[in-house]
């Protein structure tokens, strides 16, 4: 059994992401999201430690800066720079 060292529980969520890059976009999905970070899948994983823009499409209609911190053959983890919580200085609504 593995041992859950999360600050914030994981709710699963199968909502459209898309990251950007630099200027490269890249589609996939959400399959989990915390108020700490997301694990998503992509038919392009990036890089450990890449520096993305996250939107959660259709479900959230947010944006947010984000860190790959894993990566897997599933998808990525990524780790949110602020939580969901802090302040609108990184997050644009649509």
């Amino acid at each position: 059994m593995r041992n859950e060292k999360r600050s914030f529980t994981r709710l699963i969520l199968h909502a459209e992401a898309i990251l950007l890059k630099d200027d490269l976009i890249f589609e996939g999905e959400v399959q989990n999201l915390s108020l700490q970070g997301a694990f998503v899948t992509t038919g392009w994983p990036l890089r450990l430690y890449d520096l993305v823009m996250l939107t959660v499409d259709k479900t959230l209609a947010c944006q947010i800066k984000a860190k790959v911190v894993r990566v897997t053959d599933m998808g990525m983890g990524l780790e949110f720079e602020k939580n969901l919580l802090e302040g609108d200085d990184q997050r644009s609504h649509a």
